[in-house]
């Protein structure tokens, strides 16, 4: 899918991300696995979460949902919204993302990941 001129870029979302875990960077990569992070597009898109250890695991945008209309299938926007498979809503205790920034998410995955 081609994004359209005012879909969000990387940078957005980067932001989004930033503010719903700021204060809590440094227990990222303990609590959810070496592979979890965002520090550039590639890295945000590659994610796998290992709550607990190495199983479960779960990526972050498979990648098959990419511009293909289906974000709301990935763990990212489900941990987002309403948690996922026994897992609370993220970030656990809040802040949580607004429905606008719900929804840029979802447009920015929806439209293949745009910089």
């Amino acid at each position: 899918m081609v994004p359209r001129p005012n879909s969000p870029g990387f940078a957005q979302i980067k932001a989004i991300v930033d503010r719903l875990i700021a204060g809590r960077d440094d227990d990222m990569p303990l609590v959810h696995g070496e592979g979890f992070g965002w520090k550039d597009k590639s890295a945000f898109v590659k994610a796998v979460v290992m709550p607990f250890g190495d199983e479960p695991s779960f990526r972050l945008i498979d990648p098959a949902l990419i511009g293909v209309g289906r974000a709301t299938e990935t763990f990212l926007y489900q941990a987002l919204t309403t948690g996922v498979s026994g897992y609370p809503r993220m970030p656990f205790g809040g802040p949580y993302a607004t429905d606008e920034e719900l929804e840029l998410i979802r447009d920015w995955i929806d439209t293949g990941t745009p910089d």
